[in-house]
């Protein structure tokens, strides 16, 4: 296990992409969380908190896998709509939009955490997932398989770009925000509905769930993305995208 760590965190230092063989593939969810601590061990970056998706137990049994994709965000690749991003940085990106919960103290994800409201704002946000990993080489790869890989390799963690607080969060119905994608001055509406947009306070209850033998606490200042309320999108190096989430704001980005 520590040799599929090193070889993840020397292609995340040299922002390179490596082959795996099967014997390197994690066998469990426990594994993946091992490697992925290792990971993190060996690259030394601060952290700001985690990202979480496939956050119901629904969504996990209709993709036969047996729980959340999860990986920790590290520090540097926070970023600030709008912005322009090396497609170098987040290879093979796939964007999400998302709602990110930044936490104002030091909050235990533990069973009622999503009651303390008084302890998070949110803001609107996307994820770009990545990977260290040449897709060929996990094409063939059953769905848990690619989780258990993808846990490993950070969760899929690329980089997030946080845009604009929501205000008056107790008066929004975060479910009924509907999001507007121009992707190269094509527009679409790709948002997702019903049990497939599970509202955001879900990932509090399933990050408790992740860690309930041992649950770990988000510090001040930290943010936990929650879950793409979008269809996924595949990004290529020139892409630019005007992502309107109507009332709460805009984010811009472009690839480079």
């Amino acid at each position: 296990m520590s040799t599929l760590a090193e070889k993840l965190s020397d292609a995340w230092i040299k922002k390179d992409l490596i082959d795996i063989k099967s014997e390197d593939i994690p066998k469990n969810r426990k594994d993946s969380h091992l490697i992925q601590k290792q990971f993190h061990n060996i690259i030394k970056k601060k952290t700001l908190g985690w990202k979480i998706g496939l956050v119901t137990k629904q969504l996990q049994d209709e993709e036969k896998l047996d729980g959340p994709m999860i990986g920790k965000i590290v520090g540097e690749t926070v970023l600030k709509s709008p912005l322009k991003i090396q497609y170098s940085k987040v290879p093979h990106c796939i964007l999400e939009c998302e709602f990110a919960f930044k936490f104002l103290e030091d909050t235990k994800m533990v069973p009622g955490v999503e009651k303390k409201k008084d302890n998070f704002q949110m803001y609107i946000s996307l994820e770009l997932c990545s990977t260290r990993v040449k897709p060929d080489s996990k094409k063939d790869l059953s769905k848990q398989n690619l989780m258990y890989l993808n846990i490993a390799d950070n969760g899929a963690g690329g980089a997030i770009v946080i845009g604009n607080k929501i205000n008056n969060l107790e008066k929004i119905d975060l479910n009924s925000v509907e999001v507007d994608v121009d992707l190269n001055g094509k527009i679409t509406k790709p948002f997702l509905t019903g049990h497939k947009r599970p509202h955001p306070v879900e990932a509090l209850k399933c990050i408790s769930r992740e860690f309930k033998d041992n649950p770990i606490t988000l510090k001040k200042g930290d943010w936990l993305m929650s879950g793409s309320i979008i269809q996924p999108m595949k990004v290529n190096k020139g892409d630019q995208f005007k992502i309107d989430f109507k009332n709460l704001g805009k984010i811009n980005i472009d690839f480079i």
